[in-house]
């Protein structure tokens, strides 16, 4: 014990340095009222009567059930008028009360200080006893809510708090301050509050009675002063002491300062900055609370120095210098001067001379600011693009700089390491997400800066290089095509809704700003601007885009609106020679317009705006430029995450169709979406477009969006024709290939079938087949009659989906068709196509069918040789070498009793593994290996027969 009794110094005046600490939190408390308004400082007065008393007709009044008595409280006369004003019927009565709800009251932050205004907000810490039950806590809350209500009457934003000093001490509490991320953040919050508490009513902190020097020794150091009976049980509150400040708090604490920085700088680069001059002198830290307590014990009462804005500045101010970054010491001042919010460029009257004023000038003389530099910061509110922009990079690299320092931080503490590394990843896609340069995203300037950007007159102007390449330039005002030469455009681009877009989401223009639009020929003019500034006010009417919670970053960004805008500053049917509302004739489809069949679409602009809060414009022109345009529209949102992409709507100018190219193109990507996220396997869909005079296949690769462009109907043919390593079906896009069957034979595709389709043309048959993995063969051969057709592929259909089935590739059986279809094709009264089932068993009346089997293989030189079996007689390429088609066909000659050379068909084809393999189809052998195999050699032995017939 004789060690404990040293703890407590005899010539420890705890009197004094209470009184000490009374002084300077009534003067602070001063302070505070004087900044306010008269209607404010009776709320400030009434604050701690609201929690004394239950009066029905009292603002927070809830129950006469609620907690109400606050410790060591007496209302004085001014606070009893102000309660009569508001209930007439008001009387107090003092009582005497064994039991005190409420401990204490207490404001937190900035009132007292050189940062508080009467438009500052209010933390209020209402203390109450650990010992009251939910129910009771529920109605206090309640009460606060009502009193937080009645200061917001008062032009006052209040934020009531309840503390229970108990759960506090142990780490358990909710969110404390409006500026804090909560338990978080416990010893941080603890350490501004010992430093800008101010007791309004109630007990004081048992922490001002501990010396500095004892704050190591805190606990122990209470238990002797509570033994030796220098403070009375309940005349104070602890909060518990400052000797842990754990790394994570670090961590924490400037993780959620510099998000909130991101979005509104000036208000938090200061606190962020603190935190990190914390973490540089971890675990030695000089804390500022106990800088402010040493000046109270060594009698220090100059308001000015004990400030804690102006502790926390000159703490930043060190740390930055010491560091040598002028940078961020420079925006450092700036944040604290405009948190201060007094304009010294202006000279007030004589009577709003006030403390703050000058204390805000000593600082600016000794920063060394100039009158020029007083008046810039002044017109904050009235900055423009230039200023703003430059402003913005400044943050840019400051809050860089914080977030490198703070992933340095949980680089060197091992303990750090495994819980920051998400925190870390979300906070730098939020960092980088409203910085970050990136092509096609628009830069957002007005992150928190200044008031507004908005300009009464801007000018557009056309630029043709020596290329005849357009671009557009913007500048403020209004500009003549003189005066370009003498000003600078504040941006460029290669279109004019990339700039548009650009000032509408910077509030640079809105529908009341006036436009000079100067382009080639006139043909754009502020009419068609107007549309589509008023186009995006309706799909983007607040055009605020930069807040956003940290949960929006903890995934992959992810597509939240989207709009498209066609031929937006291109001169459209010009290009094609049409005057004005002319229909001409042809196609009627935008995309192959006309007995031309031009593409109508000349121009894309996507405009898409992300989960992370970004916005960004895409260029595009033609046809190939329309599919790039779709691919980055939908890698925007994978298959596999199960989730279609946000509606992407189209516009157009009116004029020259400018709307019904615009409304194609949305039904074009509506049909898109719905072929894609149907719920079905997307891998199983390819999507084909008709655009000029050729095609465009879009398809996926897992979640890889693709196409390919295939220039006419022959390349769609083949490009059909190619076997497939797996089933993928062929979607026509609602205007593509109508003059066709195409579409409607592919309506009927499904995977593991087998599908003959034929039609008639006087005295041929159009033959199509769609094997089991979709891909198509066509074909055309002369026509007797239907069963003699569908009799002949019946026959070959049989053996070579039974050779399929049976075939073995790599160790493994290759699994074949599981079913055969026929159709018949035909046109109705209206001229329609239509499909007709037919059965699969045929007669085999007409002519007379030889069995025709064919083998093909490969010699070792790779050369293709083959073996035909005709009714059991070997023909083969050994013995016949090139006359082996010409042998075949007279053997067939010789055995036909008419002695006719109709056509040769083939019953039944065997491909060795060297041939299939060849093929180069991953050893995935299909039906149209042996149906392409059967039409070339059908095609020699014809060719034989006919110079033989």
């Amino acid at each position: 014990m004789v060690e404990d009794a040293t703890l407590v110094q005899d010539d420890v005046d705890f009197r004094a340095i209470h009184r000490r600490f009374l002084e300077l939190n009534q003067a602070r408390l001063e302070r505070t009222r004087e900044a306010l308004t008269e209607r404010q400082r009776g709320f400030l007065a009434l604050l701690p009567l609201l929690f004394e008393v239950n009066h029905p007709l009292l603002p927070g009044f809830v129950s006469k059930y609620a907690p109400a008595g606050v410790a060591a409280y007496q209302p004085d006369r001014t606070t009893l008028h102000l309660a009569r004003r508001l209930a007439k019927s008001f009387q107090y009565q003092s009582r005497t009360r064994k039991f005190d709800p409420i401990l204490a009251i207490y404001l937190m932050g900035s009132p007292g200080s050189v940062a508080f205004s009467s438009r500052s907000d209010l933390d209020i810490w209402v203390c109450h006893d650990p010992s009251l039950t939910q129910s009771e806590l529920e109605m206090l809350q309640r009460k606060a809510v009502g009193v937080e209500a009645f200061a917001a009457a008062l032009e006052l934003e209040a934020h009531i708090f309840l503390v229970d000093s108990e759960r506090f001490r142990r780490g358990e509490l909710q969110d404390l301050s409006s500026e804090s991320s909560g338990s978080a953040q416990h010893y941080l919050l603890l350490e501004e509050f010992y430093r800008t508490g101010i007791l309004v009513a109630g007990y004081f902190p048992l922490w001002w009675l501990v010396p500095p020097e004892r704050e190591a020794d805190y606990e122990r150091f209470v238990e002797e002063v509570k033994r030796r009976r220098f403070v009375h049980a309940r005349d104070y509150i602890d909060f518990g002491s400052l000797t842990q400040l754990p790394a994570e708090e670090f961590f924490g604490a400037a993780l959620w300062q510099l998000s909130k920085g991101i979005d509104s700088p000036y208000k938090s680069v200061l606190k962020l900055l603190l935190i990190e001059a914390y973490a540089s002198e971890y675990p030695a830290i000089d804390l500022l609370s106990l800088t402010f307590k040493k000046a109270v014990y060594a009698g220090t009462a100059d308001l000015a120095k004990l400030d804690p804005y102006v502790m926390m500045l000159e703490k930043v101010d060190a740390y930055l210098s010491s560091r040598q970054e002028p940078l961020r010491l420079e925006l450092a001042r700036r944040c604290f001067y405009f948190k201060i919010d007094e304009r010294l460029s202006r000279f007030p009257p004589d009577a709003e001379l006030d403390w703050r004023r000058e204390l805000l000038r000593d600082l600016s003389r000794s920063w060394g600011w100039s009158r020029a530099d007083l008046m810039l910061m002044d017109v904050r509110d009235s900055w423009k693009v230039h200023r703003v922009a430059e402003e913005r990079r400044v943050l840019f690299e400051a809050l860089s700089a914080s977030y490198r320092f703070l992933s340095d931080f949980a680089r060197q503490h091992a303990g750090l390491a495994m819980i920051s590394q998400r925190d870390l990843t979300v906070l730098g896609r939020k960092l980088y997400a409203a910085f970050e340069r990136k092509p096609g995203k628009l830069e957002l300037l007005n992150q928190g800066i200044t008031g507004d950007l908005l300009e009464t007159h801007l000018t557009l102007h056309e630029v043709i290089d020596e290329d005849f390449h357009s671009t557009w330039s913007l500048y403020l005002g209004v500009v003549t095509p003189e005066n370009t030469v003498v000003e600078t455009p504040v941006r460029r681009a290669r279109s004019v809704l990339e700039i548009l877009a650009w000032c509408y989401f910077n509030r640079i223009l809105d529908r009341r700003t006036a436009l000079a639009v100067y382009s080639r020929g006139n043909w754009l003019t502020t009419l068609d601007i107007k549309a589509v500034v008023d186009r995006l006010h309706s799909r983007f009417p607040t055009a605020e885009l930069q807040h956003g919670d940290l949960s929006d970053f903890a995934g992959p960004a992810r597509l939240t609106q989207s709009e498209l805008y066609v031929n937006v500053g291109v001169q459209a049917l010009d290009a094609f020679g049409l005057p004005k509302g002319r229909v001409v004739a042809g196609r009627a489809d935008p995309l192959s317009y006309g007995v031309s069949a031009r593409n109508m679409v000349l121009s894309l602009d996507l405009l898409l705006v992300t989960s992370w809060h970004e916005v960004m414009t895409h260029r595009y022109s033609g046809g190939r430029g329309l599919m790039e345009c779709l691919c980055t529209y939908l890698k925007w949102s994978p298959p596999s995450g199960g989730q279609r992409p946000p509606e992407l709507t189209a516009f157009g100018l009116s004029a020259y169709r400018g709307n019904t190219v615009a409304n194609r193109v949305a039904e074009l990507l509506r049909d898109i979406v719905d072929c894609f996220y149907d719920g079905k396997r997307h891998a199983e869909h390819r999507y084909l477009i008709a655009m000029e005079r050729g095609y465009f296949i879009l398809y996926f690769e897992g979640d890889a969006v693709r196409y390919r462009e295939l220039e006419n109907l022959n390349t769609l043919f083949r490009y059909l024709a190619a076997p497939q390593p797996r089933y993928t079906s062929v979607v026509f896009d609602r205007h593509a290939l109508r003059e066709t069957v195409l579409p409607l034979i592919y309506e009927y595709n499904q995977p593991g079938i087998v599908q003959f389709f034929y039609r008639t043309i006087r005295d041929e048959a159009e033959v199509y087949v769609l094997d089991e993995r979709g891909a198509l063969f066509h074909q055309r051969l002369p026509f007797h009659d239907a069963d003699t057709l569908l009799s002949h592929y019946s026959l070959f259909f049989e053996s070579v989906l039974n050779r399929i089935n049976f075939l073995m590739q790599e160790g493994e059986t290759v699994r074949a068709a599981e079913g055969l279809e026929f159709h018949a094709l035909r046109r109705d009264g209206a001229g329609h196509w239509r499909v007709d089932r037919r059965a699969g068993a045929f007669q085999r009346t007409g002519r007379q069918y030889f069995h025709l089997q064919v083998l093909v293989d490969v010699d070792e030189q790779q050369a293709t040789v083959f073996t035909l079996y005709c009714n059991g007689r070997e023909f083969s390429t050994l013995e016949f070498g090139n006359q082996l088609f010409e042998a075949v066909a007279k053997h067939v000659i010789a055995l036909r009793k008419s002695g006719q050379a109709y056509p040769i068909y083939i019953t039944d084809i065997s491909l060795s593994r060297a041939v299939l393999g060849r093929g180069g189809v991953e050893n995935k052998v299909q039906t149209v290996h042996f149906l392409n195999y059967k039409r070339r050699i059908e095609e020699l032995l014809n060719r034989a027969l006919q110079q033989h017939g």
